[in-house]
């Protein structure tokens, strides 16, 4: 059995060191050469260009060559960084971009083979347009895309050509330990959507310098735009109760609220205890508590009573908060409409009731209905979800209705006694008081 084993052992080294002489004999003649060369194909023909955001789009005649494989554009960005660009030879048009401003630039031009056979270079001139970090930067002077609001400050933004770009924003303020006074980061948005919105709250109501800067990912930025905004006095309600002076939901009476029939699972209460325990509900099995609609109708309503009038600004609303691949599916409040009154109806009728808006989630990925929720997904959720109140009514009102429409199922009508529906993690509401 020893001279087996000695003669197994000398056999393994020996087909390692086999290996390894084959393995590093082989690197000295690692040069990938390609199966075959093919003919030099004719210059680009008829070459125009149209420009493009920060950049252009550059059309031409393919020469006739069998082994054409692609057309190569090279280009000298502004910072020096030289780019490459291919177009397919399927296709008569290739795309340079990457340039921080409107100007004339050089392309160089050449179709390519088999073999990476280059046929004689082909010069052209072209104009860029404007590039979107510019006018994206520039909107932000705008009153109606960089504007005050109760709380904090927001800004809207429009990105046609769903470029990738970096918002930065900054505000002016003073260090309480030094005095000194410095541009602070409040707020940096990466994204490639063609419109979104940027909420900054928990704002001073006192004038403020605020700043935007935008940056593409070739790393041109823009001027800094600075405003000054004075945020409007926010306040959070406190002191919200589910009313229970309507009648509750039932397959008799489908305008009453419905509020008592929530899931007895572990990690749910009942939508008083649920919606205002003062936990941000940050998803996946943390301490707060959630309300689960157990056997839910779609549509449902709840009824809160605030204490006395007042002039809502948002609503902040949490979904599930105990399973991260729960989120954005059947159980995720997706639209809701919401009501005010000062003398509701105790049956639960909605002439009582002035509608005020409706309200649709976002899912940042914008994945289907059915998928799990990306990062991206699940640290939208953790941070719940700002819906804008814009109000356009003079008077106050103490009493608040929210009707549930649909959860991310999409589904708008479902009877009493089907499968849980609807989990809340936590409500918040905010606004002024009316005196």
């Amino acid at each position: 059995m020893k001279n087996l084993n000695t003669l197994y052992s000398n056999t393994i080294r020996s087909i390692i060191f086999i290996s390894l002489v084959v393995l590093f004999g082989c690197k000295q003649d690692l040069g990938i050469k390609p199966a075959r060369i093919g003919e030099k194909p004719a210059a680009l023909t008829n070459v125009s260009f149209e420009s493009t955001p920060g950049g252009a789009l550059i059309s031409y005649d393919l020469p006739k060559t069998p082994d054409l494989r692609y057309v190569s554009a090279v280009y000298t960005l502004d910072n020096g960084s030289q780019m490459t660009a291919k177009g397919s030879l399927y296709d008569n048009k290739l795309l340079v971009q990457g340039f921080a401003k409107i100007g004339e630039y050089d392309v160089e031009l050449k179709a390519v083979s088999v073999g990476d056979v280059a046929s004689d270079p082909v010069h052209i001139k072209i104009t860029t347009g404007k590039p979107t970090y510019q006018t994206l930067a520039e909107s932000f002077k705008s009153d109606a895309n960089f504007f005050s609001t109760f709380g904090g400050v927001n800004l809207l933004y429009k990105n046609e050509n769903a470029a990738n770009v970096i918002l930065r924003l900054f505000k002016y303020e003073q260090d309480t330990a030094t005095n000194q006074w410095s541009w602070n980061t409040v707020n940096e948005t990466y994204t490639k959507a063609r419109e979104g919105i940027i909420r900054v709250r928990g704002e001073k109501p006192v004038a403020t310098k605020y700043g935007i800067v935008v940056r593409d990912q070739w790393g041109n930025t823009s001027d800094t735009i600075t405003r000054l905004l004075t945020p409007l006095e926010e306040f959070e309600f406190k002191n919200i109760i589910i009313y229970r002076g309507i009648e509750t939901y039932s397959a008799a009476n489908r305008n009453g609220d419905y509020i008592a029939n929530y899931s007895a699972q572990s990690g749910s209460a009942e939508m008083q205890v649920a919606l205002f325990d003062g936990f941000d509900a940050q998803p996946f099995y943390n301490t707060g508590k959630q309300w689960w609609g157990k056997a839910a109708p779609i549509p449902l309503q709840f009824s809160m009573d605030l204490g006395k009038k007042v002039q809502l600004s948002r609503i902040k609303m949490w979904g599930r908060n105990d399973n991260y691949s729960l989120l954005f599916q059947a159980t995720h409040p997706k639209e809701f409409e919401v009501y005010g009154s000062n003398n509701p109806a105790v049956d639960g009728s909605w002439d009582s009731w002035t509608y005020i808006g409706t309200y649709e989630g976002v899912r940042p990925s914008g994945l289907a209905f059915g998928t799990n929720a990306t990062t991206d997904d699940q640290e939208y959720a953790r941070k719940g979800e700002d819906f804008e109140v814009d109000w356009q009514i003079p008077d106050g009102f103490r009493y608040i209705r929210v009707k549930i429409n649909c959860t991310w199922n999409g589904i708008r009508e479902q009877e009493l006694g089907n499968a849980l529906t609807v989990a809340i993690s936590e409500l918040k509401l905010f606004g002024k008081y009316i005196n």
